[in-house]
């Protein structure tokens, strides 16, 4: 796999390695940069170590800047070649063009639009490299870094294709968009990616909803001394914080159209400017954001601006509703008994498996954080070795309304209550699939009330 913040300038030099060395290393802070003053050595150096650009002379003794580019072109066609000479000619550069650079400068020309060019070929570059690892990733069902995933439990195969999408744009420094009802597991989302991609560096993650929109600007970008009234120190701010890892923004549809702005400068060229400072700085950190809409969503609604919609949405992750992964249910609900007996100081509790008919029942619109609760307010009320199950009747019995109508209609002949009994407690275990405490709980009964009814039926 190339690296795709990997340059090789080559030149015969020294003097201008050096100074190129130095204005890249200032205009383009994240590059990986290598020299090369023998013309003769570079196809051996492209060979060893993975390069994603070549800046390239032409006139170098030993082996002409126009043949490299040729045997670069034809055995490492995913390098892209910048050529930088001092020969000023339109011929040269249309010829080198047809060859297959990607573009071409004078070495006495504008250095900014120079750097410029190179940080569009990284970028391209980034993005070829996602593409090919996001093609791999889904045709190997295998994860490289299942660690990275260990605090999200689930066997739903919805859930393991993002597992894969994230280790697939591992590489990738673009920003992402973690979409998903509330309580679906987005920071967790958010927490895998910084573990696939950078893990160690920092990760700093902040709830835009919980801030007062007043402070938001300060608190990402932070302020210099004497900002504003009050400002006594200099403040960091959450940017800063990040460093060269992982900035999640948790409600980014909370941000004014101003501070969305200042994102979308931050995202294409990394710099941003604390208050009451004239300079900016440069950020390295990858940014996530998150919302309980998607992207288009917002937009549509005039709460995401155009330009930094365009910029999440090549990359987005839609976390499905809890609803949705009925087969994460058993291994969750036992993930929380477990968690909240540990809490509790109580012995580990048995699970009737006449729950789970309840909880698919159950549409769960707080979803994942919904369910811990549950599980904890179960566990509580729990005085046997086993969970007590009236929670999750009850909350089933409110939220599922009632199918019964207003009169029942009989036949001619009534049937006794004897016969209505048995025909009810039927339909209970045909629903329930003969489980007796599932049963139960549809009947308003325990479970022992209804296991002497069956006896005696069974027994007339």
């Amino acid at each position: 796999m190339s690296h795709t913040k990997s340059i090789l300038i080559v030149d015969d030099e020294a003097s201008w390695l050096r100074s190129m060395t130095m204005t890249l290393n200032r205009l383009v802070p994240d590059a990986m940069l290598e020299t090369c003053l023998d013309s003769r050595k570079v196809m051996d150096r492209l060979g060893q170590s993975p390069f994603s650009l070549v800046l390239l002379d032409l006139t170098m003794p030993y082996v002409s800047g126009e043949m490299l580019l040729e045997q670069i072109r034809r055995h490492h066609p995913q390098i892209r070649v910048i050529i930088v000479t001092g020969v000023n000619e339109v011929d040269t550069a249309v010829r080198c063009m047809r060859k297959g650079a990607y573009d071409f400068f004078v070495k006495t020309g504008e250095v900014a639009a120079m750097a410029a060019s190179v940080k569009r070929a990284l970028e391209i570059a980034n993005l070829e490299q996602a593409y090919l690892n996001l093609s791999s990733r889904f045709l190997d069902k295998l994860l490289k870094t299942p660690q990275a995933f260990s605090e999200i439990l689930t066997c739903s195969e919805s859930m393991l294709d993002i597992f894969r999408y994230i280790e697939a744009l591992s590489v990738s420094r673009q920003p992402m968009a973690i979409c998903g009802e509330s309580g679906t597991g987005k920071c967790l989302i958010a927490k895998a990616i910084h573990q696939t991609s950078c893990p160690n560096e920092p990760f700093v993650s902040i709830n835009l909803a919980s801030l007062d929109p007043a402070t938001i600007d300060d608190t990402l970008f932070g302020h210099i001394k004497g900002a504003f009234a009050g400002a006594d120190s200099h403040r960091a701010g959450l940017v800063r914080s990040a460093g060269n890892g992982v900035l999640f923004l948790d409600g980014i549809d909370e941000l004014a159209p101003e501070i969305q702005s200042k994102l979308v400068t931050l995202v294409q060229t990394g710099e941003y400017f604390p208050l009451g400072s004239d300079r900016s700085l440069q950020s390295q950190c990858r940014i996530l954001c998150a919302a309980t809409q998607p992207m288009t969503a917002l937009f549509e609604q005039g709460r995401l601006k155009e330009d930094l919609y365009y910029r999440l949405r090549a990359h987005q992750i839609q976390v499905p509703a809890l609803r949705d992964r009925p087969a994460d249910l058993p291994l969750l609900l036992s993930h929380y008994v477990h968690q909240a007996c540990e809490e509790l100081g109580k012995t580990p509790l048995q699970i009737d498996e006449a729950v789970f008919p309840l909880l698919k029942a159950y549409p769960f619109p707080g979803n994942v954080r919904e369910l811990a609760a549950l599980a904890y307010d179960a566990v509580s009320r729990s005085t046997g070795s086993t969970l007590c199950l009236d929670p999750f009747s009850q909350l089933v019995s409110a939220a599922v309304p009632s199918t019964i109508p207003d009169h029942l209609v009989f036949p001619a002949e009534l049937p006794t209550l004897a016969q209505v009994s048995d025909m009810l407690i039927e339909e209970a275990m045909s629903r329930t699939a003969g489980n007796q405490s599932a049963a139960a709980a549809l009947l308003g009964l325990s479970q022992p009330a209804l296991s002497r009814r069956l006896a005696k039926s069974r027994s007339e």
